[in-house]
């Protein structure tokens, strides 16, 4: 059986396009995508099998028009395995912390 990691996922941005990509893409890759949207953010929680979801999300972000003006935060968790991950995209740069 898969152990499942919880992903509490944040983005903000101005481009309004962008959040609904965002917001299509996360519902339509995550069966168990909880979204709040608010006028410039996006707050959302789902899960992905053992680890952070890099290769989705990576595929996300190169989908976006403004990718160097949005601001995208991931907290991964997944407590059975000790395993935690925190990422934040900000002018189109990745800092990771595991």
């Amino acid at each position: 059986m898969a152990n499942y990691a919880t992903n509490l996922f944040f983005a903000s941005t101005k481009n309004k396009q962008d959040l609904d990509k965002i917001e299509a893409f996360l519902d339509e890759n995550f069966a168990d995508c909880f979204i709040e949207r608010m006028d410039d953010t996006l707050k959302a929680e789902f899960s992905s099998r053992w680890i952070y979801p890099e290769e989705l999300i990576d595929n996300l972000v190169e989908s976006l028009e403004a990718k160097d003006e949005i601001y995208i935060r991931v907290l991964t968790h997944e407590l059975e395995d000790e395993y935690v991950s925190f990422r934040t995209l900000s002018q189109g740069t990745w800092n990771i912390k595991l």
